[in-house]
């Protein structure tokens, strides 16, 4: 979890959660209720070091909806899980010109994809006070996606995948306010 403060591989960003934004509404007894996410980041990096120039932007949106139950909410430790539907869009960009040459050869490569599927995930969240909570959970999904890459003289690739299976571990810390 400490890699979602401080990134240990130079090549790696740092992982974020793509829901930035949640919201849960549970029934205090019986611990059953909805719950929904969504988010949204874009990033933009440039390098020059003189030989060639790199141009790199990222965007993404992501939303969920779905069930939720906790357990021992009222307890110092609350384990959950939820079965929701998600669904998103993310973008990448990479465009890279070599400063070397007489024609300054300039290479764009983009690239979309837009998934959406059901997903399995449980967690745990620790009481700090009553109404603040630091969590974590980890993902399952089966998700249908599509992928487009469009490269500079290359053309356009595509990939359909009716079934995706993703699994992401718990890399993220979550700091949670209850009303």
């Amino acid at each position: 979890m400490l890699q979602q403060f401080l990134s240990f591989n130079s090549n790696t960003g740092i992982n974020t959660n793509p829901y930035i934004f949640t919201y849960a509404k549970n029934n205090t007894k019986t611990g059953g209720g909805f719950a929904m996410g969504t988010g949204m980041s874009y990033n933009s990096n440039s390098s020059d070091d003189g030989i060639s120039i790199v141009n790199t932007e990222n965007a993404n949106f992501t939303i969920r909806l779905g069930y939720e139950k906790k357990y021992l909410q009222h307890e110092k430790f609350i384990p959950f899980w939820g079965i929701e539907f998600g669904a998103g869009y993310v973008y990448n960009q990479t465009s890279s010109t070599l400063l070397q040459t007489f024609t300054s050869n300039r290479t764009v490569v983009q690239t979309s994809r837009v998934f959406a599927g059901p997903s399995f995930r449980a967690g745990l969240n620790y009481a700090l006070s009553r109404h603040v909570l630091l969590g974590t959970e980890f993902f399952f999904n089966a998700q249908i996606s599509y992928t487009e890459t469009r490269t500079t003289g290359l053309g356009i690739s595509d990939s359909f995948k009716p079934f995706n299976i993703g699994f992401q571990v718990p890399t993220a810390l979550f700091l949670v306010y209850r009303f």
